[in-house]
């Protein structure tokens, strides 16, 4: 890394609160509607991805089959159902007072998330989260989704910092492959869909255990607060 970072851009799912879980089991419940049925592991493979882009892979369905929108709008509906009203719940312990800690200090804050706007707003606002950002980059405000580095680019422009100077922090390896796309260092977290040796081999600069670590890697890799006007800087 050429200096501390000025701006970080979190994934959510995973990363901040842990839905994963609740996002394997409602694709289980709508590949299983439509006949079908897929293992454990193949599922939470897809978990992270956007929804058509799962199911388009569950389902052995073009992207664009009539069955994968349905499915897709299945699988929001439940997740509203079933997921959005334990979200408060589901936020990994030590998130808000790390994000308060960062928005304390000045730096701009984004998330860069393969759910749409609408679900993103609606996940973010039920955890208490929403107010901590400053932007929300959600799949379908881009050309490209992750792990294209669009996303990452549009939050950067939002926030009006160069690309060199944020900080992406998530739990994939697409959000690994985005940063780097993007020109931008990484921070993996361990306890989402992908493991450390994973996340390492796809350019994170240290993966942290819990949100405990990811605190001091962030406070380590961003920069200090800026003094007060008139302080004596020696």
């Amino acid at each position: 890394m050429s200096g501390p970072c000025t701006a970080v851009l979190f994934d959510v799912d995973g990363t901040l609160v842990d839905t994963p879980g609740g996002m394997a089991s409602v694709l289980d419940t709508v590949v299983r509607e439509t006949g079908r049925e897929v293992d454990r592991e193949r599922l939470r493979a897809t978990v992270g991805r956007p929804l058509a882009a799962s199911f388009a892979a569950l389902l052995e369905l073009p992207g664009e089959h009539e069955e994968v929108a349905r499915a897709v709008e299945r699988a929001r509906r439940l997740f509203t159902e079933t997921v959005i009203p334990s979200a408060a719940d589901l936020v990994f312990p030590g998130v808000p007072e790390m994000l308060a800690e960062l928005r304390g200090r000045g730096l701009p804050l984004a998330v860069v998330t393969s759910k749409v706007r609408r679900s993103a707003v609606e996940l973010l606002e039920a955890a208490g989260l929403l107010d901590s950002f400053d932007t929300l980059s959600c799949h379908g405000m881009a050309p490209r989704g992750k792990p294209a580095p669009d996303l990452a680019l549009l939050a950067c422009g939002e926030l009006g910092v160069p690309a060199g100077s944020c900080l992406v922090v998530g739990d994939a390896v697409d959000d690994m492959r985005m940063a780097r796309g993007a020109g931008m260092e990484a921070l993996g977290v361990g306890f989402g869909v992908a493991t450390r040796p994973q996340l390492m081999d796809a350019g994170a600069l240290s993966v942290s255990g819990s949100v405990g670590e990811l605190r001091a890697a962030l406070s380590a890799a961003t920069a200090p607060a800026p003094l007060p006007l008139g302080s004596d800087q020696g």
